[in-house]
């Protein structure tokens, strides 16, 4: 039986990743409005750390997932009914991590997308995972507004590919950048921020 919480935690996070996959790496051709929510949401630039997450990876791009042949909400769907990343040892904190990586080029190649936790250590690991390093170095970190996905996301992508250059801090690195979703108890009402590697 599907229940109302699985159905919960499986719907909406793959509703937040095809409503977000649009915007998330591919700047608009022509600059669409950004709702007044989100104008005034500027960068926090960050140092950070390196860290590890370990999770499920897919290889997409972006022409994929706005055309009806991603698979990134899929593999939202799958972990959340299997409850496939609770495999996964040694978890730091309460939140999923997303991580985009192996950048083929820059928006318009193919990169790989994992989803999963942080972790404090790597030791033997189930069949299927894989583990990703986040490089340490100056990041552009935005915080979405608080609400459902289908609205917040978008918006915040919006925004950040609204940004010049320099508005945004600097360069996109292209290495590896992440959101974080942490303490997330209704799915209809979220909150995430998108951290932007930069050179």
């Amino acid at each position: 039986m599907f229940s109302a919480a699985l159905y919960t935690a499986a719907t909406f996070p793959c509703a937040l990743a095809l409503t977000a996959i649009a915007f998330a790496q591919t700047p608009s051709a022509t600059p669409t409005p950004v709702p007044p929510a989100a104008t005034s949401i500027a960068p926090k630039i960050e140092d950070q750390d390196t860290f590890t997450v370990v999770g499920i990876t897919i290889r997409t791009n972006n022409a994929a997932e706005a055309g009806g042949q991603g698979k990134i909400g899929q593999l939202w769907q799958k972990t959340m009914q299997n409850a496939t990343l609770e495999q996964i040892p040694n978890i730091v904190g309460d939140g999923y991590v997303v991580v985009y990586s192996n950048y083929a080029s820059d928006h318009t190649g193919d990169y790989d997308y994992t989803l999963g936790y942080r972790v404090s250590s790597v030791g033997k690991l189930p069949d299927g995972f894989t583990v990703e390093t986040i490089r340490a170095g100056k990041y552009a970190v935005f915080t979405s507004e608080t609400g459902p996905p289908q609205a917040i996301i978008p918006a915040l992508w919006k925004h950040i590919n609204s940004l010049t250059s320099q508005q945004r801090g600097g360069d996109r690195a292209y290495q590896t950048d992440f959101e974080l979703y942490s303490g997330i108890t209704d799915w209809s009402n979220i909150q995430m921020t998108a951290h932007i590697g930069l050179k």
